[in-house]
C-alpha cells in the first residue's frame, strides 16, 4: 500500500514498515512495539519530554512504551515496529534498554532503502524489514521466552479484537485467576491487559484504515465507540491523527 505523497506503510503480523516522506512532527506519545527510527536522507530528532532539547540521530531504538517525540519534516525517513513479546523482541531487549532511547547506525537501512526506490513489492520490504530487527537481535533466543499462555492469549485478543474483551474473559480463556493475570501480563508484557488491548485495537483500525476502508468503519471494525475516540487514541499512541495518513491504492 502506498500513502499520498509519503510512502508506503506494511503490515504483518507482530510487526510493521513505515517508509516515506515525513510531513511533520508528532505529539508527545508512547506505543507498546519496540520502534526502530532511521533518518535517510538527514538525520531524525527525538526528545522524551516537550520541555528538552532535540537531539539528532541517524538512527535509534526506542523502547516499548517510552515516550517521545518525533522531528524529521521533510525527509525521509524509516520506522520499523516489533511487538516487544516476539521472539525476535524478546532478543532485541536483551541487547537494547527497554526504559530508553538509544542510537543506532543507518547503513542497516542500505537495502531496504534500495527495496524502496526499486519499488519492491510488500513481500520483499516486509521480509527485509524482519531481516533488520534478527540483525538487531543478534539471532539468539531470548534468555527467558514470553510465557506461552500470555502467547497464547496475545493471539486470542487479535482473534476478538472487534468485540468487547474483559480481564474475566481473558483469564477463563487461559485459566487463570484474574489477580494472577493481571500479575503475570504485566510480568510478562510490559504493560496492564486493558492499555495493551487499547493498542491492539488501534494498530487493528489502522491496518483497516490503510486498506481503503473508512476510519468510521475501521473503528468500528476495532471496537472503538467511534471515529472521534479512534482519533483520540490514535494521537496519544502514535502523536499523529488517522486521517493524517490518507491510503490510496497503487
Amino acid at each position: 500500500m502506498k500513502l499520498k505523497g509519503t510512502g508506503r506503510i506494511i503490515f504483518w503480523p507482530g510487526g510493521s514498515l513505515w517508509i516515506g516522506r515525513a510531513q511533520g512532527g508528532s505529539d508527545l506519545h508512547a506505543h507498546h512495539a519496540i520502534q526502530i527510527a532511521f533518518g535517510i536522507d538527514a538525520p531524525i530528532s527525538l526528545r522524551a519530554d516537550t520541555k528538552d532539547t532535540w537531539t539528532p540521530y541517524a538512527g535509534a531504538v526506542i523502547g516499548p512504551d517510552v515516550a517521545h517525540e518525533y522531528l524529521a519534516s521533510g525527509s525521509l525517513v524509516a520506522n520499523l515496529f516489533l511487538e516487544p513479546e516476539s521472539h525476535t523482541g524478546r532478543s532485541l531487549l536483551e541487547r537494547f534498554p527497554a526504559h530508553a532511547i538509544s542510537p543506532l547506525t543507518p547503513h542497516l537501512t542500505d537495502n531496504l532503502v534500495r527495496l524502496f526506490h526499486e519499488d519492491a513489492d510488500d513481500a520483499a520490504l516486509s521480509l527485509e524489514t524482519r531481516n533488520i530487527f534478527a540483525q538487531l537481535a543478534g539471532l539468539t533466543s531470548p534468555i527467558r521466552p514470553t510465557d506461552p499462555r500470555i502467547l497464547r492469549l496475545i493471539d486470542w485478543i487479535y482473534a476478538h479484537i472487534d468485540e468487547p474483551l474483559t480481564l474475566s474473559a481473558a483469564a477463563n480463556h487461559i485459566h487463570l485467576s484474574e489477580s494472577r493475570l493481571r500479575h503475570l501480563f504485566v510480568a510478562e508484557t510490559g504493560v496492564a491487559f486493558r492499555p495493551f488491548v487499547l493498542w491492539a485495537r488501534v494498530k487493528r483500525a489502522i491496518e483497516l484504515g490503510f486498506s481503503c476502508t473508512s476510519w468510521t468503519d475501521a473503528a468500528m471494525g476495532a471496537n472503538f465507540a467511534d471515529q472521534a475516540h479512534l482519533t483520540r487514541t490514535c494521537r496519544r499512541m502514535f502523536g499523529i491523527v488517522p486521517s493524517a495518513l490518507s491510503p490510496v491504492k497503487t
